[in-house]
C-alpha cells in the first residue's frame, strides 16, 4: 500500500465538492477521496458494510407510494362511536 501520493492543480469545484461531501458524511477528505477514486476505478470493495436496509425490503417508487398511503388512508380515519 503506497503511504501517500499528492495530487496537484485540482479544479476548485473538485474540491469543493470533495469537502462538501466528506462534511456531510462526517468522514475525512482523505477517505472519501479514496472512496471516490476506489469506485471509479472499479476496484471497491464487494464486501462494503451498507447502511440501509434496501437489499432486505427494497425501495418504493413514487408510484407505488401513492398506492400505499391511498389503501392505508383509511387507518387514519377516527371512529366517533369509539372515542365518545
Amino acid at each position: 500500500m503506497i503511504k501517500q501520493m499528492t495530487l496537484r492543480r485540482i479544479p476548485d469545484s473538485v474540491e469543493k465538492a470533495l469537502r462538501k461531501r466528506a462534511k456531510e458524511s462526517g468522514r475525512s477528505l482523505n477517505m472519501v477521496s479514496i472512496d471516490l477514486l476506489s469506485q471509479a476505478l472499479g476496484v471497491s470493495q464487494p464486501n462494503e458494510k451498507k447502511r440501509d436496509l434496501s437489499e432486505l425490503c427494497g425501495m418504493w417508487n413514487a408510484d407505488e407510494l401513492k398506492e400505499f398511503k391511498c389503501n392505508t388512508e383509511t387507518f387514519n380515519a377516527i371512529d366517533p362511536e369509539l372515542w365518545s
